[in-house]
């Protein structure tokens, strides 16, 4: 994944997806959408959450809203399981 057109400072956790390849199909289903979206490896996250994220899914602040949004009906339809939380 690359910052190219993201930047860093702008970036906000949203969800802590269980595995890359849940992580991977949010940035996708988020882009489809084009919202701009990330994710990135990780051991910690900002926020406790009650699941161990190991992805964490991040988007600009001014798109929270939505994807969030989005991700729940992911979640809802099945596209993506509920094993990872929201931050």
């Amino acid at each position: 994944m690359s910052l190219t057109h993201l930047d860093a400072q702008d970036l906000v956790e949203i969800y802590g997806a269980k595995n890359v390849m849940e992580a991977d199909r949010l940035v996708l289903i988020l882009g489809e959408e084009n919202i701009e979206a990330i994710y990135r490896a990780t051991t910690m996250s900002s926020f406790p959450t009650a699941v161990e994220a190991h992805y964490l899914v991040c988007v600009r602040a001014d798109d929270k809203a939505r994807a969030v949004e989005l991700i729940e009906a992911a979640r809802n339809d099945g596209a993506v399981s509920s094993d990872g939380a929201f931050l």
